[in-house]
C-alpha cells in the first residue's frame, strides 16, 4: 500500500525541539490578548490580591499591565513561576478533586513568555527588595533586584510579535480590546469584593470599587443595573447574584454571566435552569441578563474538563439545576410588581409574576427541564390551514369599521369581517419595507433632534465593534463617546419615536446571535419595526386605521408578522353562520 499516509507514517518519531513544543502549548492558552488578561487576572487573584489594574495599550498587542497588591513571588521562586507545569496550588493528583483556584495548571506564566517579551516584578511582605524577570520568546534575558510595594507586576509587550501568522487571525483592534474589557468585566461580578480598574489606550474603561456586588453591578451593566432583582438562597449549593426583571430582556444570552465557586464559567445545563426560570414570563427568543453565582462543595465540581477552564461538570447535574431553577424563581415570583412583556414590549401589569408553568404556590420540579408543552391550535371552523393559504392581497380591498378599546381593529372585506392586530400589522409593514431598503442599498436614517447617549456594557461595545458597518447599514450614526458610551445620532426612518437606546441596545444583543449577515439583517429589521410598530392599546385615528390597513394588503409575504404571531384573523360568512348557528347562505 502507498500513499501519502504510508510515507508520512515512515518518518523517523523525534521528539520536538523544546521552543516548538513552547508554542504549541501556548496556541492552546493564549488565543488573543483577552486570553493573556483573564490568565494574568486570575493569578492575582489566587494570590489574594484585592485591588488588580489592568492597562491595555493597542489592543493588547503593544502592552498588557497586570499590577496586584497579592502575597507576591519570592526571591528563588521567580523563575521558576516560568517554567511550565510549575504552580503553587496543586502538589499531587487528589489536589484536582478540590481545586479552589481559577489557575492551577501550571502553565500561563510560560505560554504567554513564550509570545511575548514580559516582564515580572514581584515583592513579598518578607522581602526588602523584590525581584525582576525579564524573558523574551521564552528565553530570559534580564534578572535582578527591583523597588516597589508588596504584590506583583507582570508586563507583557509586543504579544505574537514573533509569530506573526497570529498576529493575522486576531480580529481588528477595536474588537480585540472590547474582548479584553470584557474579561475584566466578568471578574468584576464573579469578584465583587475586589477593587478593579482597566485603563485602555490611557483612558478608564471599567473601574470597581469592591464594595460589593451592588456596586459591581453597576460598574459592568450601567444603567441597566437599577433592572436587576438580587438572588439569594442558601443551602447545600448556595445561589446568589441578580437577574434582570421579566420585563427587561435581551434578544441574545451573552448578557448572562455565571460563576460557580468564584469562576466564570460557561455551562448549558444552567442557563436552561435559568431560562426554566422565565418561561412564560418572556417572550421567545429573549433571554434575560445579570449574574448568577453558585457555590457548592468543589469535591461536587470538575473544573478540570476544558483546556482554558471554561467549562466546568457538576457530579451531580441535576441537582445543581434544580437549585438554580428554585432560586431564580424565587427572586421571580417574590417580586411586587412584574409586566407580562411581548416582543413590542408592551405589558400587561400581573402583580406578582407567576411563570407559566407553575401552579399557585407550587414550586418548580427539578424534572421540568423539557420544553414547555405547545398551547392547542384554535380551530374556529374545522380548517385551522385556512388562514394559511390565504394571502394578504386577497382580503382587497379593507375598510376600517373602527377600533375595540384602543386595540383591535375591525375591517369589512370581500372575505368576510377580519380583525386585524394593530401592532402586528404595522411591524409587519414595516419589517418588509426596510428589508426592501436595505436590498436596494438605500438605507434611511432620520437625525435625532438631541443625540442619544447609550451606556453599554464591555459585551455590547465589543459587538459594536464588530457590526459597526452592518448597524450603519441599518440606517444608524453612531460613534464611540467615552469608555462605556455610544453616540448616536440618527436611526433608521420611522424608529425616531422609539427610545434609541434601548433599540440600540438590543440591536446589539440581536447581532450578538451570529449567523450569517442575511440572518442577522432579518433580525435586525424584526428589532427595529417591532420598536417603531404602534403599540398594542394605541388609540388609532379612524384614516390612521384605515391607512395601515391600505398599507398592510400591499405588503407581499404570509399573514404573520416578522415575530411569527397572525397579522389578521378572517371571520368568513361560513365561519360566522356556524357560530350564530344560522342555516348555509
Amino acid at each position: 500500500m502507498t500513499g501519502a499516509g504510508t510515507a508520512g507514517a515512515t518518518a523517523p518519531i523525534r521528539r520536538l525541539a523544546q521552543s516548538v513544543a513552547d508554542a504549541i502549548a501556548a496556541g492552546e492558552v493564549v488565543e488573543r490578548p483577552a486570553s493573556v488578561v483573564k490568565e494574568l487576572c486570575e493569578n492575582s487573584v489566587d494570590a489574594g490580591a484585592t485591588s488588580i489594574d489592568v492597562v491595555i495599550d493597542g489592543a493588547g498587542t503593544v502592552r498588557i499591565s497586570v499590577v496586584d497588591d497579592g502575597t507576591g513571588i519570592g526571591v528563588d521562586e521567580l523563575p521558576l513561576a516560568l517554567a511550565r507545569h510549575a504552580t503553587s496550588k496543586i502538589h499531587v493528583v487528589t489536589d484536582l478533586e478540590t481545586v479552589t483556584t481559577l489557575g492551577f495548571r501550571g502553565e500561563a506564566l510560560a505560554s504567554i513568555a513564550a509570545v511575548s517579551d514580559m516582564t515580572m516584578s514581584s515583592r513579598t511582605a518578607t522581602s526588602q527588595v523584590g525581584t525582576r524577570l525579564r524573558v523574551r520568546h521564552g528565553e530570559t534575558v534580564e534578572e535582578g533586584s527591583c523597588g516597589g510595594p508588596v504584590g506583583t507586576t507582570v508586563e507583557v509587550r509586543d504579544l505574537f510579535a514573533a509569530t506573526p501568522a497570529r498576529l493575522r487571525f486576531l480580529r481588528g483592534e477595536r474588537a480585540e480590546t472590547a474582548a479584553a474589557i470584557a474579561v475584566v468585566s466578568d471578574l468584576v461580578v464573579a469578584r465583587p469584593e475586589l477593587r478593579i480598574s482597566c485603563v485602555v489606550d490611557g483612558r478608564t474603561r471599567l473601574r470597581a470599587t469592591g464594595g460589593g456586588l451592588d456596586d459591581a453591578l453597576r460598574a459592568v451593566f450601567g444603567a441597566d443595573a437599577g433592572d436587576l432583582l438580587p438572588v439569594a438562597v442558601e443551602g447545600d449549593i448556595n445561589v446568589g447574584g441578580a437577574i434582570s426583571e421579566p420585563r427587561r430582556h435581551r434578544s441574545a444570552r451573552t448578557g448572562l454571566v455565571l460563576v460557580v465557586n468564584g469562576r466564570r464559567v460557561h455551562n448549558r445545563a444552567l442557563l436552561a435552569a435559568v431560562a426554566e426560570a422565565y418561561r412564560g414570563l418572556v417572550p421567545a427568543g429573549r433571554y434575560p441578563y445579570g449574574v448568577v453565582s453558585v457555590e457548592l462543595d468543589p469535591l461536587e465540581v470538575d473544573v478540570n474538563v476544558h483546556p482554558t477552564k471554561r467549562e466546568v461538570r457538576f457530579r451531580d447535574e441535576r441537582r445543581v439545576f434544580a437549585a438554580v431553577q428554585r432560586a431564580c424563581w424565587h427572586t421571580l415570583r417574590g417580586a411586587s410588581v412584574y409586566s407580562v412583556v411581548g416582543v413590542d414590549g408592551a405589558g400587561l401589569p400581573l402583580g406578582e409574576a407567576s411563570p407559566a408553568w407553575a401552579d399557585p404556590g407550587a414550586e418548580p420540579a427539578a424534572a421540568a427541564v423539557g420544553p414547555a408543552a405547545a398551547a392547542p391550535a384554535m380551530e374556529l371552523d374545522g380548517r385551522p390551514t385556512q388562514l394559511s393559504r390565504t394571502s394578504l392581497q386577497a382580503l382587497r380591498p379593507l375598510h376600517a369599521l373602527g377600533q375595540q378599546g384602543g386595540r383591535w381593529l375591525l375591517a369589512a372585506s370581500p372575505a368576510g369581517v377580519v380583525v386585524v392586530d394593530p401592532h402586528a400589522a404595522h411591524e409587519k409593514v414595516i419589517y418588509t419595507k426596510l428589508l426592501a431598503e436595505w436590498s436596494a442599498g438605500s438605507a434611511i436614517g432620520q437625525l435625532l433632534l438631541l443625540p442619544a447617549l447609550v451606556e453599554c456594557d464591555a459585551r455590547r461595545m465589543e459587538l459594536f465593534v464588530a457590526h459597526e458597518t452592518l448597524v450603519a447599514s441599518c440606517g444608524f450614526t453612531v460613534e464611540p463617546f467615552g469608555p462605556t458610551t455610544l453616540r448616536c445620532t440618527s436611526v433608521p426612518a420611522g424608529a425616531a419615536a422609539a427610545d434609541p437606546s434601548r433599540l440600540l441596545g438590543e440591536l446589539l444583543d440581536s447581532l450578538g446571535a451570529g449567523g450569517p449577515v442575511t440572518e442577522q439583517r432579518h433580525r435586525a429589521a424584526a428589532l427595529i419595526a417591532c420598536h417603531a410598530a404602534v403599540r398594542f392599546g394605541d388609540e388609532l385615528a379612524h384614516d390612521q386605521q384605515q391607512q395601515l390597513l391600505d398599507r398592510l394588503v400591499e405588503t407581499s409575504g404570509g399573514l404573520t408578522c416578522p415575530h411569527g404571531r397572525p397579522t389578521v384573523t378572517v371571520f368568513d360568512d361560513v365561519m360566522l353562520r356556524r357560530i350564530f348557528r344560522r342555516p348555509p347562505g
